[in-house]
């Protein structure tokens, strides 16, 4: 089955909720083959949306493949903790709270800037706010963190 043919089934809904699609795969986990499809929305994606975007997707996605081996749906949101993919993605998140990874170190803060090159963390270090600039090359992950 070629994968990207749910965002091409779902660009109709996509649209008329203004919600973003964000990833597909198809996995096996337990013995099940699970078609996970990942759909966000700036300022993030609620329960009922991702219900009706299952519902839409499972009542039109067997039609464009019948021979589909046996499979669960699963429509979900990237999470409270989303990877950063891009420039984009990083921009949009300007403000939240960030989770960066570099060579030896992991640094969270609040994102406070981006530009092509680098990002600026605001950090707490023993209790006395620092900024931190950091280079995108020597970023190795970069996603939202939860502050506890």
């Amino acid at each position: 089955m070629d994968l990207q043919i749910t965002k091409t089934i779902l660009e109709p809904f996509l649209k008329e909720h203004d919600l973003i699609f964000y990833d597909v795969e198809l996995v096996k986990e337990f013995g099940y083959l699970i078609l996970r499809v990942t759909l966000d929305k700036k300022g993030g994606i609620d329960v009922d949306t991702l219900g009706l975007a299952n519902e839409y997707l499972s009542e039109r996605i067997d039609k464009y493949d019948s021979d589909m081996p046996e499979y669960l749906l699963e429509v979900s949101s990237p999470g409270a903790e989303k990877v950063l993919r891009n420039d984009e993605e990083i921009l949009e998140s300007i403000g939240m709270y960030t989770h960066v990874e570099v060579e030896n170190m992991i640094y969270e803060g609040e994102l406070v800037e981006a530009d092509p090159m680098s990002i600026t963390l605001r950090i707490n270090i023993k209790g006395r706010f620092k900024k931190m600039n950091i280079k995108k090359e020597e970023i190795k992950l970069i996603r939202l963190a939860v502050k506890i």
